[in-house]
């Protein structure tokens, strides 16, 4: 049994819901509520070592308080979701592999 990357998967996992959860959240309209967002994006990478993506997002989270108001913030989100995205790495993963790769995590915690 391999836990460690089951670990690694389940993280990726997370973190990806996470971004997915970021990307609908209207940076214009509630701030607040992104700027939440991408804190837990940010927590959560950090809490699974994932210093890569923790750093992108404060990156991230400075460039969206400079453009705070001006009512221009989808380029900013576009492009760092895309980078989050690739450096989370589950970007070329399947719904179907991630399902299954689950499923097999599930199977095993149950043993």
């Amino acid at each position: 049994m391999d836990f460690d990357q089951d670990r690694l998967l389940l993280a990726k996992a997370q973190l990806s819901d996470l971004l997915n959860i970021l990307r609908v959240t209207n940076f214009d309209s509630n701030p607040v509520q992104f700027l939440m967002r991408l804190d837990a994006v940010r927590h959560t990478a950090m809490d699974h070592r994932f210093e890569a993506v923790a750093e992108i997002a404060s990156h991230f989270e400075e460039s969206m308080e400079r453009v705070m108001g001006s009512g221009h913030s989808d380029m900013i989100v576009r492009n760092y979701t895309e980078i989050l995205d690739e450096a989370i790495g589950c970007g070329s993963i399947g719904v179907e592999i991630a399902q299954s790769l689950l499923a097999s995590v599930a199977m095993r915690l149950r043993n």
